[in-house]
């Protein structure tokens, strides 16, 4: 079982990453709303998605692995939901609106499905339910790259953070340690990485879709 794997039998995928939200963001035609809707639950999603990795750390078995989910921590704390601050103060959103914000239905289905599967499975199961977002943003921001950039895109500093060599290289230790972790699965144990990966995929589907809702 490996990363690969997970995403070729995902039913979502291309929903996933080919999502109308991320079609207009490309072509720099979504609407500002829906970006500020976004940015705030996202902000609001990264709060829990940092949880699940200090959760990896109490699940890790080696020294090795405590420090992938350090890095992520670290990462999380003081460099992507910083981004995101600073992408909300762009877009006029004031620090204490996006901390005092309402969690939207689909932040919180989303959110507290990860946790729980960290919470209440190996660290082989909190990997797969975290794949998608793990994985998904560097193949978005690597298929946008290679499209080509749209002149004076309003989204063009998001695009540039997921589609940066420093990003993509983030993702490619990303998949190296999902693939170490799931490598010896058996056959009950690789459908079960399949059902949380797919279960989170499809959140990730809603979660652009809210945004163009603004629900």
């Amino acid at each position: 079982m490996d990363y690969q794997t997970l995403r070729n039998n995902c039913p979502t995928w291309d929903a996933y990453i080919g999502h109308d939200f991320v079609n207009q963001l490309a072509a720099g035609t979504l609407a500002p709303d829906s970006f500020r809707h976004y940015l705030v639950q996202d902000y609001l999603y990264l709060i829990h998605y940092t949880r699940v990795m200090a959760l990896s750390v109490y699940k890790s078995d080696t020294l090795a692995q405590m420090r992938v989910g350090q890095a992520g921590i670290n990462a999380m704390l003081d460099l992507e939901i910083g981004m995101y601050l600073d992408f909300c103060q762009q877009w006029g959103i004031a620090l204490e609106e996006v901390e005092n914000a309402p969690e939207s239905p689909a932040t919180i289905a989303y959110s507290r499905y990860i946790l729980d599967a960290a919470m209440s499975g190996s660290l082989a199961e909190l990997y797969a339910a975290i794949a998608p977002c793990l994985m998904g943003y560097g193949e978005i921001g690597k298929r946008i790259k290679d499209e080509g950039f749209i002149a004076g895109n309003p989204y063009q500093p998001w695009i540039d953070v997921f589609s940066s060599d420093d990003f993509q290289a983030i993702t490619a230790q990303n998949e190296a340690q999902i693939n170490m972790l799931l490598a010896d699965a058996s056959h009950a144990q690789a459908n079960k990485f399949q059902r949380l990966f797919n279960t989170a995929a499809r959140m990730e589907v809603n979660f652009w879709q809210q945004a163009l809702d603004l629900s």
